[in-house]
């Protein structure tokens, strides 16, 4: 990881997750897959969250549920067999003491082509 000392380091996340998931190609549009949340709450810090890559096609979006969760939506029907890797970013912000911090979660959703 980049150390928060370095001013080139100010755009990168802290930290970064992995997790793994699989659907079939039939899901209806649109339809909620995954939902990320920040594991730490402070106290009037906002937290805003993104697909901060691999979304290119618009295949997804995210549904901000509350200051610590949102939603990862299925916007378009996708077939399969493919494979995407998306990092979803969680932005943490407090005002009154000039904190700014990411997070990462790169979720990697394997598409089956059929239902079993």
């Amino acid at each position: 990881m980049c150390p928060s000392s370095n001013p080139l380091c100010r755009d990168e996340p802290g930290s970064v997750v992995y997790r793994y998931m699989s659907i079939m190609s039939d899901r209806s549009v649109p339809s909620d897959i995954f939902q990320i949340q920040a594991t730490s709450v402070y106290p009037r810090a906002y937290n805003t969250f993104q697909i901060r890559s691999g979304n290119e096609q618009g295949d997804f979006y995210i549904r901000q549920i509350n200051n610590i969760s949102a939603m990862l939506v299925l916007a378009r029907p996708i077939t399969g067999p493919q494979e995407y890797v998306l990092d979803l970013e969680m932005l943490t912000t407090n005002s009154l003491l000039s904190y700014r911090s990411s997070s990462v979660l790169r979720l990697t959703i394997f598409v089956g082509a059929h239902s079993f």
